[in-house]
Protein backbone atom coordinates (compact mmCIF):
# COMPACT_ATOMS: atom_id res chain seq x y z
CA UNK A 1 0.00 0.00 0.00
CA UNK A 2 1.24 3.49 -0.81
CA UNK A 3 0.49 6.51 1.36
CA UNK A 4 -0.33 9.52 -0.81
CA UNK A 5 -1.25 12.08 1.88
CA UNK A 6 -1.23 12.47 5.67
CA UNK A 7 -3.67 14.87 7.38
CA UNK A 8 -4.57 15.67 10.97
CA UNK A 9 -7.93 17.15 11.91
CA UNK A 10 -8.42 19.71 14.67
CA UNK A 11 -11.08 17.57 16.35
CA UNK A 12 -8.62 16.19 18.85
CA UNK A 13 -6.32 14.48 16.41
CA UNK A 14 -8.12 12.29 13.87
CA UNK A 15 -5.42 11.01 11.50
CA UNK A 16 -6.40 10.68 7.83
CA UNK A 17 -4.32 8.60 5.44
CA UNK A 18 -5.03 8.85 1.73
CA UNK A 19 -3.66 5.74 0.02
CA UNK A 20 -3.74 4.08 -3.36
CA UNK A 21 -6.43 1.79 -1.85
CA UNK A 22 -8.71 4.42 -0.33
CA UNK A 23 -8.96 6.89 2.54
CA UNK A 24 -8.64 5.64 6.11
CA UNK A 25 -8.90 7.48 9.42
CA UNK A 26 -7.63 6.60 12.86
CA UNK A 27 -10.08 8.02 15.38
CA UNK A 28 -8.25 10.13 17.93
CA UNK A 29 -11.16 12.51 18.63
CA UNK A 30 -11.48 13.90 22.11
CA UNK A 31 -14.18 12.00 23.99
CA UNK A 32 -14.69 9.42 21.25
CA UNK A 33 -16.06 6.03 22.25
CA UNK A 34 -13.99 4.43 19.48
CA UNK A 35 -10.67 6.10 20.23
CA UNK A 36 -7.81 4.58 18.24
CA UNK A 37 -10.08 2.57 15.93
CA UNK A 38 -9.83 2.56 12.14
CA UNK A 39 -12.51 3.93 9.81
CA UNK A 40 -13.03 3.97 6.07
CA UNK A 41 -13.08 7.72 5.54
CA UNK A 42 -13.76 10.26 8.29
CA UNK A 43 -15.62 8.72 11.28
CA UNK A 44 -19.40 9.04 10.90
CA UNK A 45 -21.58 9.94 13.89
CA UNK A 46 -23.19 6.49 13.86
CA UNK A 47 -19.83 4.68 13.41
CA UNK A 48 -21.25 2.95 10.31
CA UNK A 49 -17.88 3.18 8.54
CA UNK A 50 -15.90 1.62 11.41
CA UNK A 51 -13.70 -1.19 10.10
CA UNK A 52 -14.07 -4.30 12.27
CA UNK A 53 -11.17 -6.74 12.69
CA UNK A 54 -8.78 -4.17 11.26
CA UNK A 55 -5.52 -5.33 12.88
CA UNK A 56 -3.92 -6.49 9.61
CA UNK A 57 -5.00 -3.37 7.73
CA UNK A 58 -3.79 -1.12 10.56
CA UNK A 59 -0.40 -2.81 10.51
CA UNK A 60 -0.19 -2.44 6.72
CA UNK A 61 -0.99 1.28 7.03
CA UNK A 62 1.61 1.80 9.78
CA UNK A 63 4.25 -0.09 7.80
CA UNK A 64 3.52 2.04 4.73
CA UNK A 65 3.56 5.21 6.80
CA UNK A 66 7.12 4.41 7.94
CA UNK A 67 8.42 5.15 4.45
CA UNK A 68 6.20 8.22 3.90
CA UNK A 69 7.86 11.60 4.47
CA UNK A 70 6.18 14.98 4.93
CA UNK A 71 8.04 18.06 6.18
CA UNK A 72 4.93 19.64 7.67
CA UNK A 73 3.78 16.62 9.69
CA UNK A 74 6.92 14.51 10.12
CA UNK A 75 7.16 14.85 13.91
CA UNK A 76 3.45 13.95 14.22
CA UNK A 77 3.91 11.00 11.85
CA UNK A 78 6.85 9.71 13.89
CA UNK A 79 4.90 10.10 17.14
CA UNK A 80 1.87 8.34 15.67
CA UNK A 81 3.96 5.42 14.37
CA UNK A 82 5.61 5.00 17.76
CA UNK A 83 2.24 5.10 19.54
CA UNK A 84 0.94 2.28 17.33
CA UNK A 85 3.91 -0.07 17.68
CA UNK A 86 2.85 -3.37 19.23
Amino acid sequence: MEIKKFEMYRDGGTIELTTNKGIFCFDERIGSSANGRLYEGYPKRDNSNLIENSDDLEQELIDSLKSFKCDLYQSSIDYFINSKQK
